[in-house]
């Protein structure tokens, strides 16, 4: 199976999310020239890590990706139809064939009506289905910490298109206290793209804490997970994506958060055995 890293295992180098802004801010090109110093076979984008939407950019962007013989995965956030149907015309500039995405809701807020956010999420992907069947784009939902993986199978269920599945996150279902394996043993079979990473469990004070980390330093069965994957679904490709906490200074932060995606990388070629193309090892 091929190897890619989602640009999101370099948010804190990004610095376009709240939680951490370096001086010298990472770009998507400066993050493609990473994928290939670490011999990767392609990533996924997270939308907030384009500049723009412009469409000579977008098609730099993919060209660049052919050039290095990479493969693009586009991603979204959000599930309204205009979103989507403007995301899909990007996933075209881009010369992607599926668009992952996610519902976004805040599931353990007292407010929260969860049925009512589920039908929502039906609702509009039965609406947006035809296009995407039409540019033979494919739809992924993330497990992204809103759904259950009944929840998100049971939205796919009712829409019930070839164009709409799942982008399954192996640590998310941490978040919705589901067993990791279990949940992709459900999840597999509607599976069209992946969130491949581990997580630790920490007790604080006031509950217990989820933590990125790199893979073989969580509590998931990472060798479970991968057996599932490749015995259920027809991917060809696994993604890794490695999000951590800032630390204590930028510097210590940009050095870690490197590190976790090298150790990463490393770990699942010498331990999980995804030996991606057969190009020489570079790091």
């Amino acid at each position: 199976m091929k190897l890619g890293l989602d640009s999101y295992s370099y948010h804190l180098a990004f610095g376009a999310h709240p939680d951490f802004a370096p001086r010298n801010k990472m770009d998507i090109f400066q993050f493609i020239e990473r994928v290939k110093q670490l011999n990767l076979d392609g990533f996924q984008i997270d939308p907030m890590h384009l500049a723009s939407r412009d469409k000579f950019y977008l098609q730099e962007i993919s060209a660049c990706a052919q050039e290095n013989q990479l493969f693009l995965e586009y991603g979204a956030m959000g599930i309204d139809y205009s979103y989507l149907l403007n995301e899909l015309d990007n996933c075209l500039k881009l010369n992607s064939a599926i668009m992952r995405t996610f519902i976004g809701f805040s599931r353990y807020d007292k407010k929260t009506n969860i049925s009512l956010q589920i039908q929502n999420a039906i609702d509009h992907l039965n609406r947006i289905k035809f296009k995407a069947e039409e540019l033979n784009v494919k739809i992924a939902i993330e497990n992204h910490g809103d759904v259950t993986s009944d929840e998100l199978i049971d939205i796919v269920a009712n829409v019930s298109s070839p164009s709409i599945g799942i982008c399954l996150d192996l640590g998310n279902p941490l978040i919705t206290m589901e067993d990791p394996i279990t949940a992709a043993e459900k999840m597999a079979p509607y599976t069209f793209t992946t969130h491949f990473k581990d997580y630790a469990i920490q007790m604080t004070n006031y509950g217990f804490k989820v933590c990125g980390v790199a893979l073989g330093e969580g509590n998931i069965d990472l060798a479970a997970g991968l057996k599932i994957l490749k015995k259920t679904t027809s991917l060809d490709k696994i993604i890794l994506e490695l999000p951590i906490e800032a630390q204590l200074d930028e510097l210590l932060t940009l050095r870690t958060e490197d590190e976790i995606v090298t150790r990463s990388v490393q770990y699942a070629r010498d331990m999980l055995k995804i030996d991606g193309t057969d190009k020489e090892r570079l790091s």
